[in-house]
């Protein structure tokens, strides 16, 4: 009697994994087993698993010095300036353009910087890895790059190996001129190394310009909206998957006409692309359509009335119940519902405008 009670191994994991990363982060000092179990695949796995239907989303202010995380229930800022003191408080770091990727919790990002630096020096651009949960910041290497860089365009992915949880980066060198064929540098955090990838089963003329540098990550694969031109029909979207590390080419939804608001996400553990499309009959209003990827092709799932006055969409929110985006001239984002067409306010600044990802907050480590 008055004896402490030990709890089932199985049962304290199984409380620990509904716990938040902030007090995972607080209790792995308590146990050195917990610490060993924080880390294991497994639990990180379960872990987001669970916790993925938070429903949080990530912005980011133009800047990219300020992110804001909005779940069903709270909003909360956090200030990155201490946390990439190399982007953020040298004023020869003006002039730069940003590409993201989110995967798993974890955030690659690409610094490009448009001047003020040696061109074929190999420090154009920076690359790092952040976890906003733990605010853990790994800077990468970045690759060798090709001697001139205004000769070429660099996009960028980031992912992981589902078949084994290795954290991988994908800078896909794109020359100005098709006398060079494409290729694609890739860097595994495992071995600490990059890796030269040719790219011979794609023709050069199909990878074109892309609509945006950095990838859209879903189901371990990396995908690119490509487009030739201005609606002439010649549009692509090229893949990357991380298993494999094998590119592939496969066409947009057939009504995509190439919109700069269209994206790619998850929707329901599927691979979605949002097209928008402006519909003739009203004015200040885009339809909506979401196409799912079924053994490479789309089929249309949904098709949803006009939203009037609508900018444009930036996430699936609520497992596709609502979306959100912002209102032509607006000054918040707003949720809109699709199936009663209200509009609710959410109360972030357009300001933040510069990155919309869905995210799930994760307990992965960034130490190697």
């Amino acid at each position: 009697m008055g004896g402490r009670t030990e709890l089932a191994e199985d049962l304290v994991e199984n409380i620990l994994v509904r716990l938040s990363v902030k007090s995972l982060i607080r209790f792995k000092c308590v146990d050195r087993s917990w610490d060993i179990l924080f880390k294991t695949p497994a639990f990180i796995n379960n872990h987001m698993q669970i916790h993925r239907n938070q429903d949080s989303v990530l912005f980011s202010d133009i800047g990219f010095d300020r992110w804001l995380i909005l779940n069903k229930n709270s909003k909360l800022v956090v200030d990155t300036r201490d946390l990439f003191p190399e982007i953020n408080s040298e004023g020869l770091y003006d002039d730069k353009t940003y590409m993201l990727c989110h995967c798993s919790g974890i955030f690659g990002i690409c610094v490009f910087f448009s001047k003020q630096f040696n061109r074929g020096e190999n420090n154009d651009h920076k690359l790092f890895l952040w976890n906003p949960a733990t605010r853990e910041v790994k800077v990468v290497p970045p690759p060798p790059m090709p001697y001139g860089s205004h000769c070429y365009s660099l996009d960028f992915g980031f992912g992981v190996d589902p078949n084994s949880n290795d954290l991988k980066i994908v800078n896909l060198i794109v020359y100005d001129k098709n006398n060079h064929p494409p290729y694609a540098m890739l860097y595994n955090l495992i071995t600490k190394s990059w890796t030269r990838i040719t790219i011979d089963t794609i023709p050069v003329d199909a990878i074109g310009n892309c609509f945006y540098r950095q990838g859209f990550v879903a189901n371990g694969v990396c995908y690119w909206i490509i487009s030739k031109g201005w609606r002439n029909g010649n549009e692509n979207i090229l893949s990357f998957d991380f298993r494999n590390n094998q590119f592939h080419i496969l066409k947009r939804p057939p009504t995509s006409m190439g919109y700069a608001y269209d994206f790619i996400n998850e929707f329901n553990d599927s691979i979605a692309y949002v097209v928008h499309h402006s519909d003739p009959n009203y004015h200040f209003s885009l339809m909506v359509e979401i196409w799912i990827l079924e053994e490479d092709r789309w089929t249309k799932k949904h098709t949803f009335p006009p939203f009037e006055y609508l900018q444009g969409l930036y996430a699936i929110w609520k497992g596709g119940a609502e979306f959100i985006g912002v209102a032509v001239g607006g000054a918040t984002f707003d949720s809109f519902n699709s199936d009663s067409q209200t509009i609710c306010d959410l109360g972030v600044s357009s300001m933040f405008l510069e990155v919309v990802h869905k995210y799930v907050e994760s307990i992965a480590s960034l130490s190697f």
